[in-house]
């Protein structure tokens, strides 16, 4: 399910806001359907190529994520995306119905991004996804709890003038 709908809230009446869902399965396939719809999207409104490509890939390091370790890989869950744009700040909700992060993960995950290094032969191909995602956006805000987790993302984004 998608579904695109301009918003009119109070106080932002004369800047565009936008906002965009989709529903999907905890499939690996449909983290592509999100890529298209987001690019398509953010191209409509001008978002220039490189904040695009930067946003698609924290959102699928995301959805990876979810998929793998908040799901164990199983095929039959959902995970909502919210995507609203306001001018040239965008804000992407993903949330999950999975276990609760552990509490010392969760403050892990929240303090300070570490610096990713240099590659070398030894270094793990896998686990950076998050620095990753830490090192695109401007902010990266995790809530979990019994119903399941929600992470939004911001970024500040550059707009070509229409």
């Amino acid at each position: 399910m998608i579904k695109f709908s301009p918003l009119r809230e109070s106080g932002l009446q004369d800047q565009e806001r936008y906002s965009i869902s989709f529903r999907i399965e905890s499939s690996l396939d449909q983290i592509s359907l999100v890529r298209a719809a987001m690019s398509g999207v953010f191209h409509h409104l001008g978002v220039i190529e490189a904040d695009i490509f930067s946003l698609e890939l924290a959102v699928s390091e995301i959805i990876n994520n979810i998929i793998e370790h908040g799901y164990g890989g199983a095929l039959d869950h959902a995970i909502d995306v919210q995507v609203t744009i306001a001018g040239s700040l965008i804000e992407i909700k993903l949330k999950d119905n999975a276990t609760p992060f552990p509490e010392d993960q969760l403050h892990r995950l929240q303090g300070d991004p570490p610096i990713l290094e240099e590659s070398t032969e030894d270094w793990p191909m896998r686990g950076h996804g998050l620095q990753i995602v830490r090192q695109i956006v401007d902010t990266l805000d995790i809530r979990s709890d019994e119903q399941g987790n929600c992470m939004k993302l911001t970024k500040q984004v550059t707009r070509l003038d229409r």
